[in-house]
């Protein structure tokens, strides 16, 4: 693999932290040598005014000096509702995998591959631009579950939408399963392999430091949240279950339209991607009581960070978290959260036990590697 084409959202000037996470995958495998280019649609219709400010193609350079060519073409986006029992959503899929193949045709450019990340979008783009140029085919199935975000969001995809594709890259054994109950995905390469962090935005600076950077006190016990305010990813229930336990705070990065808000919140705000690792820096536990994921990047995060992680007993954790590392609990129960925070509390040879081994842990999950065992799935497909 020499050369490979990505589809996908990608930051822009308008939208800079617009999936990051596969930004940095490809600026890691920029790394590795290969020429990386991608081509990231963006909607006249949701960006409007801010259009003018996103070019129709530009360079990003990796940390390492590696060059990234990105390329902005513009389609209509109809959004995804339901109208009359017509889901607005296949206008949409249909106008960004129509712009992104011509986009593709017109560049001119011999491929080794092309990548779509999420199906709906780059995946059913990589699938047709793979179809029109002749070359292997590869979509990332990052999505929380395929009920909600393929078929009810576009369709159930049948045999013909996915003719050509040469292999999956799942984010969790959840994920895998879902795609091979399926039933057109039998005789389609499937790897797992979960998502990842860049492990120089953590552990910058100590946990001091990163009090005195957000006001917090030395004394303080705090347990820390990052996603969206939202009833999957569980912030209310966290905000409930730590309701008059003594001595803790809470500090939520994320945003949403309902914060939570309460005598222990110390902190809810958004905090920038390149500053993650500070906040995370700060805290003495993380909590995330979410219903549902592919592979949660917040968590592998929080591992990098070294904290000790009290989250979902469900499968999309069970390729990161694990008796050792973490206290898993049901993300619907209250109680059993409230449980986890105070035992952690309580017995600091529990909590620095996992914190240590979500560390040590933390190491199976790097950019890198990730990168590294994508390109020879591909490379091994494309044979």
């Amino acid at each position: 693999m020499k050369r490979i084409l990505f589809v996908s959202g990608y930051p822009n000037p308008a939208d800079k932290y617009l999936y990051i996470f596969f930004r940095n995958l490809i600026h890691a495998i920029a790394d590795t040598g290969v020429e990386c280019h991608v081509v990231s649609p963006v909607s006249v219709t949701r960006y409007k005014d801010k259009l003018k400010t996103i070019p129709k193609k530009t360079v990003d350079t990796t940390s390492n000096g590696k060059s990234v060519y990105v390329y902005y073409p513009r389609y209509v986006s109809a959004s995804a509702k339901k109208i009359a029992g017509f889901n607005t959503g296949k206008i949409t899929s249909f106008n960004y995998v129509h712009t992104a193949t011509n986009y593709a045709k017109r560049l001119n450019i011999k491929f080794d591959a092309v990548y779509g990340h999420f199906f709906v979008s780059g995946g059913l783009s990589a699938i047709n631009i793979g179809r029109k140029l002749g070359i292997p085919s590869f979509v990332a199935y990052g999505e929380c579950d395929y009920e909600s975000q393929v078929t009810q969001l576009y369709r159930r995809l049948r045999k013909n939408d996915i003719k050509g594709l040469t292999g999956i890259i799942s984010v969790s054994q959840k994920n895998t399963n879902e795609l091979k109950n399926e039933g057109i995905f039998d005789d389609i390469p499937i790897i797992t392999c979960e998502n990842a962090v860049e492990m120089s935005l953590f552990n910058r600076i100590d946990k001091k430091t990163a009090r005195e950077k957000y006001g917090f006190r030395n004394d303080d016990f705090i347990v820390g949240f990052v996603g969206g305010f939202i009833e999957r990813k569980g912030d209310k229930r966290l905000l409930e279950a730590c309701k008059n336990i003594d001595g803790v705070s809470l500090a939520f990065a994320g945003k949403g339209d309902t914060a939570p808000s309460g005598d222990n919140v110390i902190f809810c705000s958004s905090v920038n991607h390149e500053e993650i690792g500070d906040f995370l820096s700060s805290l003495d536990v993380f909590a995330l009581p979410t219903l549902n994921e592919g592979c949660c990047n917040a968590v592998l995060e929080a591992m990098a960070s070294g904290l000790a992680i009290v989250s979902s007993d469900l499968p999309f954790n069970d390729g990161v978290l694990t008796n050792e590392n973490s206290i898993r609990i049901n993300p619907n129960s209250i109680d059993e959260i409230r449980e986890a925070i105070i035992k952690l509390k309580e017995d600091d040879n529990l909590r620095n036990a996992l914190s240590q081994k979500a560390k040590e842990d933390s190491q199976n999950f790097t950019i890198e590697k990730r990168a590294e065992k994508i390109l020879n799935f591909m490379s091994g497909c494309a044979q």
